[in-house]
């Protein structure tokens, strides 16, 4: 207990400021150390609470999550807030009550916000009009529409997870957005099930400030009802699953870095592929890609490939003249398609490429075409969860052997492992018999 009494001794904003970095059951317990920490839990300057914290995590005098939320914000209702983070279940509080713990959050000065339900309560009106806060997560829950100009300065992390919003705006996002002209880091994942809500169809997104943007928009019964545009110069990082927007506009992405790609472009809804006649779909890929080529670091995925192979039976890809560094989850069926793309970079050092079985039957792959990035270019090359003597694997390895003639280093790993350092021996020189490159050198994990 010595080492308590010198920690209790310390002034108590210290103690508080430290226990706002464990979560509230967590900061509660400390009361039975001794008489000084009884109740200086109660005067840390945040909350964060799930729904099964409750009962058993607790005194037997607060037995709710309603009556601990309201007696923890009453006992010190005159201090500033920096954290209010709750996740409740359905029948453990009303939707009126979250709106008053939300109001009183704000009216503290509340910097970190982040309410998660099971259900769809609406969110009070006060997180437009707040001055403080730096960070906004919304999981679950109903937005209405800003009866007032959106006004958070200070924003900059806001992520929106299945929320539903009100039919007869559909442009909420937007003014939310433009209301926040600190805004770095954007995350929306739009509701699974978005047939059975009210969502935003027509997602905009413009800012002059904002870093970073995650979009995910999948698994829905979609169609040609959403659109998305993104116009945003100061963005660097883009993560961009999106199966379900017809229309896709992307402008100004002059300081994108990297993206992360994964999307069909609803090319492949219904079944149907790429048709010829399909104007504004090819002008839709087209323009995505001519607006993203300027970026350096590139995550592609297998659907995503398959539908640009498609699109470069009827037109040019745009080229990638920046792109140094390439990551591609691939298949054999995909692996076919790989240096058409490649084309695209003619500049690309880094390739790296994770083998996925789509298939239990074993796969042909005929690889012909070198794309001129391995003839001038490529330096580096990874490719990983091959397995051992497997015919598509040694065609793969060989095929960068033999084509890429400023190679310096290819590393290979398996799923399996060769059974002695002689087999392993014999197995790289078969792989390297060939290579262009005499100074590329060849590791295998």
């Amino acid at each position: 207990m010595a080492g308590w009494d010198i920690i209790s001794e310390l002034p108590e904003s210290l103690l508080t400021h430290v226990l706002s970095y464990l979560p509230t059951k967590d900061s509660v317990k400390t009361s039975l150390l001794s008489k000084r920490w009884e109740s200086v839990w109660r005067r840390v300057p945040g909350l964060d609470l799930k729904y099964n914290d409750f009962p058993e995590e607790f005194p037997p005098h607060e037995q709710s999550l309603e009556s601990f939320v309201n007696k923890f914000l009453e006992s010190n209702k005159e201090s500033r807030m920096q954290t209010f983070k709750i996740q409740f279940e359905y029948e453990q509080c009303d939707d009126d009550q979250l709106v008053v713990w939300i109001d009183k959050a704000v009216d503290r000065g509340v910097q970190h916000l982040y309410v998660e339900t099971e259900k769809a309560p609406n969110i009070t009106q006060s997180i437009y009009t707040s001055s403080t806060l730096v960070s906004l997560t919304l999981l679950s829950v109903g937005l209405e529409s800003p009866k007032n100009v959106v006004s958070l300065p200070c924003l900059k992390m806001m992520h929106i997870e299945d929320v539903w919003y009100d039919y007869d705006d559909p442009l909420i996002m937007e003014r939310i957005i433009s209301g926040c002209p600190a805004l770095e880091d954007l995350s929306v994942i739009r509701p699974v099930d978005c047939y059975n809500a009210d969502v935003v169809k027509f997602l905009r997104v413009r800012s002059q400030t904002l870093k970073r943007f995650r979009l995910m928009f999948e698994n829905c019964w979609g169609g040609t009802e959403f659109s998305v545009e993104i116009d945003a110069p100061s963005l660097e990082y883009m993560s961009f699953r999106d199966d379900q927007s017809d229309v896709i506009v992307v402008k100004n992405l002059t300081s994108l870095y990297m993206i992360d790609i994964d999307s069909e472009f609803n090319v492949k809804f219904g079944g149907s592929p790429l048709e010829q006649e399909d104007s504004s779909k090819k002008d839709t890929i087209h323009n995505f890609f001519e607006g993203i080529s300027g970026v350096r670091d590139m995550i592609i995925s297998r659907p995503t490939l398959e539908v640009l192979y498609q699109y470069s039976k009827m037109g040019s890809i745009p080229k990638f003249v920046n792109l140094y560094r390439l990551y591609h989850a691939f298949s054999c069926s995909t692996l076919q398609l790989l240096p058409i793309f490649l084309e695209s970079c003619p500049n690309l050092k880094h390739l790296i490429l994770d083998y996925t079985v789509v298939s239990l039957q074993p796969e042909e792959i005929e690889l012909s075409y070198v794309p001129r990035c391995l003839t001038s270019s490529l330096e580096r090359v990874n490719i990983n969860k091959l397995i051992m003597k497997e015919e598509s694997g040694i065609k793969l390895v060989n095929y960068f052997l033999e084509n890429s003639a400023v190679l310096k280093e290819l590393t290979v790993s398996y799923t399996d492992s060769p059974v002695s350092n002689q087999e392993r021996d014999i197995y790289k020189n078969l792989l390297t018999s060939n290579k262009l490159s005499r100074r590329c050198q060849v590791s295998i994990c």
